[in-house]
């Protein structure tokens, strides 16, 4: 298999939840890029319509439509597989990108509703998203899961999205055993990429990420980026990573 060849996702369908902004963008920008039709998710309809529209005004790459989808419902995730299959013929990768917590706070203070929405937003959506897709897929497919630093390392006053997170992994882990040969599972686990989310979450501004930038004195000397995220997850469905699953990957700018 030659260089080009072990990126190409030409003929190759995916699907990528949480796409209307920040790394669920990023991540579809850069598989239609390689090639993929790519079915943009998530709750926001302009926005995965947003993003859609600048896939295809690109004129390279793969075609991408938008699909609204409440990731925390299990009739919502298996229409998303149901419309790349109706809509592309086929369906190769699945992207669990979804997820988020704004709430911060110590987990004996936390509202039990918070409780319940972050552990279905972050890992319930996984499970109904694994199990839409699997019915789908064939040989040679690939599954990513958007974790995070969060569920390796303990974060005061985010307790209940580590939790999440670490199962994240766990599920990772074990899907990987239980659908090879013919689907790989693995995880990215980003770093801080300053995304609108990020900046809700954390009550920041544009303005001060230069400052926070200095602080966190990266090894690789930067903050990080959606097309960061989005090579990553490139690498993980594509041919180039073909013998690589039940992987979590920490992509971070430091070990």
């Amino acid at each position: 298999m030659t260089m080009p060849e072990l990126f190409d996702l030409s003929g190759k369908v995916a699907v990528v939840t949480g796409a209307g902004r920040g790394i669920g963008r990023g991540i579809a920008q850069t598989l239609a890029e390689a090639g993929a039709d790519v079915v943009c998710a998530a709750r926001r309809e302009n926005e995965i319509e947003e993003t859609a529209s600048l896939i295809n005004a690109s004129n390279t790459g793969g075609r991408a439509i938008a699909q609204r989808t409440d990731v925390t419902s299990e009739t919502d995730m298996e229409a998303l597989a149901q419309r790349a299959v109706d809509e592309f013929g086929r369906l190769d990768y699945w992207i669990n990108n979804a997820g988020g917590s704004p709430v911060s706070a110590p987990l004996v203070d936390l509202d039990e509703e918070e409780w319940h929405r972050t552990l279905s937003v972050n890992l319930t959506s996984i499970f109904y998203g694994v199990r839409a897709a699997a019915k789908h897929m064939g040989e040679g497919s690939a599954i990513v899961n958007t974790s995070s630093l969060a569920g390796q390392d303990p974060f005061p006053g985010s307790g209940h999205y580590s939790a999440a997170k670490a199962g994240v992994n766990m599920l990772t882990k074990t899907l990987a055993h239980e659908m090879g040969p013919k689907t790989r599972v693995n995880a990215i686990l980003p770093g801080f990429v300053p995304t609108e989310t990020v900046k809700i979450a954390l009550d920041m501004k544009d303005e001060d990420f230069p400052e926070l930038e200095k602080q966190l004195n990266l090894p690789a000397g930067r903050l990080g980026t959606p097309e960061d995220i989005g090579a990553l997850a490139l690498f993980l469905v594509a041919p180039a990573s073909g013998w690589l699953t039940g992987q979590c990957i920490r992509i971070a700018g430091t070990p």
